[in-house]
Formats: C-alpha cells, structure tokens, sequence
C-alpha cells in the first residue's frame, strides 16, 4: 500500500501542478478567459473517452500496467513544456496536446490505482484504504499549486515542467512492481476476451450521476478562479492548499465512518458543505476567503468521495472493478468539463459569479439523487460478488 499511496501522489504531481500554474502562464501571455478555460477544460474532456478505454484495459491486464501508461502520457506532457515545443505565449496546438495527454494520463492512473487496493488489503479494511490511496492525489494537490507557482514566479513554466517531469517519474519507478501476479492471471484470461470496453451496472449510476453533478463546480473554479483571483490580487494557490488540506483531513475519517453511517448521511453533509464553500467565492476574493472557501470544497468532497468509491465497490465484482473505477472518472472529468469548456462560450457574458452558481444548482441536484437511491439509504458490510 505504501508503494501504492506514494506512488500516486507522485504521479499526480504530473496533473496537480499544471493547475494554477498553467491559468496564470497563459494570463500573462495574453490569452483570453474563454481560451484559458478552453485549454484547462480539454484535459476533462479527454479524460472521458480515455477513461472508458481504461476501464476495459484494467479489467483485461490489471492496473499496474495501465497506470505506468498514465504516467507515461503525463512524463509526455511536461517533455513537450520542457523542450518548449510546447509553450504559453506559442501555437496553441501543442499546448491542446499536453493537455490531452495529462487528460490521457488522469483518466488511467486513479482507475488503475484504485482497482489494485482490494488486492492489497482485506476486505472488511476496503472503505478507509480507498479513502488512503485518494488521500495521495489530496497530497500532491495541496503541496503542488503553491511550488507550481513559486517556480512560475521565479524561473518559467519550463521548470515548472522539469519539477512535473521528476516527480511522475518517481512515481512510476515505486509503482513498478505492483499488481505482477494480477496482470499474469488476467493476460493468462485475455485471449477469451473480445472487447475493451468498460463493463456496465445499472447499480452504478447513482453514485456516478452524483459524482458528475457534483464536481460540475471545479471546472468553474479551475478554468477561471486563478486569473480572477490574480487581477484581484489575491493568492489562488493557497486556496488548492486549503482544498487539499481539508480534504486530507476528513478524507480517511470519512472512509471509516462509510459502514457505520451508510454512504447516503455523509454524501449529503459533503454537499452541503461544498456549497457552503462555494458561496464564499461569489464576492471579490480575498486570500483569506480563498482560504476559507478552499477549506470548505475540500472537507465536502472528502464527505463525497470515500462513500461514492464504496458503493461503486460494492456493486462490482472482481471482473469487472476496474470498469467502475473508470466510470467514476467519466464522471467526473464529465463534470468538470461542463464546468470549465461548458462556460466557456458564455463566461464573458454571464460572469464567474452566474457559472459558479450553477455549480452550486449541480450540488442540489446531486442531493437529490442520493435520496433517491435506496442503496444508499442502508448501511452495509462490504461482500464480494
């Protein structure tokens, strides 16, 4: 697990540091608010498609392989930046291209780590040791936006590249000998199968529904939080932080409280909390505010995630987890580009304030799919079919 955990992390930092960095790089090179949030929102939407071929790749060959492929397509990314083929103020056809491989690169490496932990711990431990292996992107999200802008600051996005380069290969050195035994077994069975292609369960379309609903806010927040908060002269970085650090706190009780309290009571708290958070960014933003509000995304999506992941858990089989985990990040890239590339054709003329309110619509909504669910409603041990 701790391989796995760190490993992660480090790979994350491949994604995580691009997000305040990026925004701002491309401010000061002049580009627009639509195109910024055109850029940032690419990588959500590629992660879609590329999820769905993950989960039909994890279920044939196991995560280990599919995630050193995540890693690969986000050491790609940061090569174009560093060799500045890729550039803010250049064609903007590279800068598409790296942030097709980071959506490329989020969309096998979470899926793939997730479905390697029922293989690593007990089962009766599964809920908090998903809810551990999520803390690691929680990590590398706290600690990455504030260096990514520091070195933005005081070298280029170059190095700001460099430093992606290092840690995602990092990661992908720890996370080599993971997951072996399961990839022999499922290659040993992948000549009966036809398809790569994620299974499919109706059971899991609330807790996917909620997901996507849910993060509809951090593509408003990620494609144009930083360049509002900049001309205002406030520090977005610390808010990532805050977000982060608010959910690494919550994330693992929450894991642990999932069977106790059932996934429907914590789900709830999570929006509730989310919104909360949200209204805080709707007036002119502070770093204090940032801060506050920062800390309130991240303890609600810690209250979301961990259940949602438990109940997606619980309504897959071994045969199929690694599509379930792969429709959790359809779901969400799925959110988060309506948030971001969605708006982006109407931002300037509805403003942040009207986006970030539908974003808050997407939390109600959301709420209301987890009440309606009846599998949410009980509190329930964690069985294997």
């Amino acid at each position: 697990m701790f391989r796995l955990v760190v490993g992660l992390g480090l790979a994350q930092v491949g994604f995580h540091l691009y997000i305040a960095s990026l925004p701002i790089a491309l401010l000061t090179a002049g580009r627009s608010d639509a195109g910024i949030g055109a850029v940032m929102g690419l990588a959500a939407l590629t992660q879609m498609p590329a999820a769905f071929v993950a989960g039909g790749l994890i279920d044939r060959f196991g995560g280990r392989l599919v995630f050193l492929a995540g890693a690969g397509a986000f050491l790609a990314a940061s090569a174009l930046l560093v060799t500045g083929i890729a550039a803010a103020g250049g064609s903007i056809a590279p800068l598409l291209a790296v942030r097709i491989l980071q959506g490329v690169g989020l969309a096998a490496c979470m899926p793939a780590a997730l479905s390697l932990v029922p293989g690593l711990v007990p089962l009766a431990r599964l809920a908090p040791a998903l809810a551990v292996v999520g803390v690691a992107a929680n990590v590398s999200l706290a600690l990455s936006p504030p260096i990514s802008l520091a070195v933005l600051g005081a070298f280029s996005l170059q190095v700001v590249a460099a430093l992606a380069l290092a840690a995602v290969a990092a990661g992908a050195i720890l996370a080599w000998p993971l997951g072996r035994e399961d990839q022999a077994a499922r290659a040993a069975g992948a000549r009966s199968a036809r398809t790569f292609h994620p299974a499919w369960r109706p059971a899991w379309s609330a807790p996917l529904a909620v997901v996507a609903l849910f993060v509809a806010h951090w593509g408003v927040v990620t494609g144009y939080l930083p360049q509002r908060a900049a001309a205002a002269g406030a520090d977005v970085g610390l808010f990532f932080t805050a977000d982060a650090v608010g959910v690494l706190l919550a994330r693992v009780p929450a894991g642990m409280f999932v069977e106790r309290l059932g996934s429907r009571w914590l789900i709830l708290a999570g929006l509730a909390v989310t919104a909360a958070g949200l209204l805080a960014l709707l007036v002119t933003p502070t770093t204090p505010l940032l801060i506050l509000a920062g800390a309130g995304t991240g303890v609600g999506a810690a209250l979301i995630i961990p259940p949602v992941t438990f109940e997606l858990s619980r309504r897959s089989s071994d045969h199929d987890r690694g599509s379930a985990f792969a429709l959790f990040s359809v779901a969400f890239s799925a959110g988060i580009a309506l948030g971001s590339i969605g708006i982006a054709p109407f931002i300037e003329r509805v403003g942040f304030e009207a986006a970030l309110l539908a974003g808050i619509g997407g939390c109600v909504m959301a709420a209301f799919v987890a009440l309606a669910d009846p599998e949410m409603r009980r509190r329930h041990a964690f069985v294997a079919t």
